[in-house]
């Protein structure tokens, strides 16, 4: 059973979706509370599977501390420390991407070859990974760009995700819409940061 609530923040509304003390889905801000609950029904039901139970509640203390952090984040904002708990999911590789994901710092990319080369598997399989990321800005899967360097789609369009990596220092060419390739990230990279947080307690 995952209980979920909208939150607003300053106009924009957020989705959090909780078993517990567990997040098991959330949205970035969006402009209205139907909009909010209509994605956050779609990207629970997509990750978890559509028998799962969602049910809404008036108030869940610990999601507004979640959305505040949110809303940080998709401000550009550098968040406080925040430590979200989130809820591991079953299918191993597809837990293993949004790891390598959120090991991803600020101000940097990496590439959907990259982050295949990382987890063992083809360059499509990692764009689905990142397509059906259940938390949003939590998890950065809007820091994986295409290997031709241009930022590539995302769930929230590319506008919204130019948007962000600028705001998170990223250098994007306006003309050619092409990210600095200083900024990428090697797979060999990726899993070292990926075990650094491990060991700090962060996954």
């Amino acid at each position: 059973m995952i209980r979920y609530v909208i939150e607003e923040i300053d106009g924009r509304y957020i989705g959090i979706g909780l078993n517990g003390r567990e997040l098991y889905c959330n949205t970035i801000p969006l402009s209205s509370k139907r909009d909010a609950e209509a994605d956050l029904r779609a990207t629970c039901y997509s990750t978890w599977g559509s028998s799962i139970e969602l049910i809404s509640e008036y108030h869940i203390p610990i999601a507004t501390d979640i959305a505040r952090y949110v809303d940080r984040l998709f401000l550009g904002l550098d968040p406080d420390s925040y430590d979200v708990k989130l809820a591991p999911h079953p299918r191993e590789k597809f837990w293993n991407a949004l790891l390598l994901m959120k090991s991803i710092p600020r101000g940097k990319v990496t590439t959907y070859r990259e982050l295949a080369r990382a987890l063992g598997t083809s360059p499509r399989a990692a764009g689905t990974y990142a397509s059906k990321n259940p938390f949003p800005l939590i998890i950065p899967c809007h820091r994986v760009i295409r290997s031709d360097l241009k930022i590539g789609g995302y769930s929230y369009g590319s506008i919204i995700k130019a948007s962000l990596l600028i705001a998170e220092g990223v250098k994007v060419d306006y003309y050619t819409g092409k990210v600095d390739p200083a900024e990428i990230i090697k797979a060999e990279d990726l899993i070292k940061l990926r075990k650094v947080l491990k060991i700090v307690g962060h996954e």
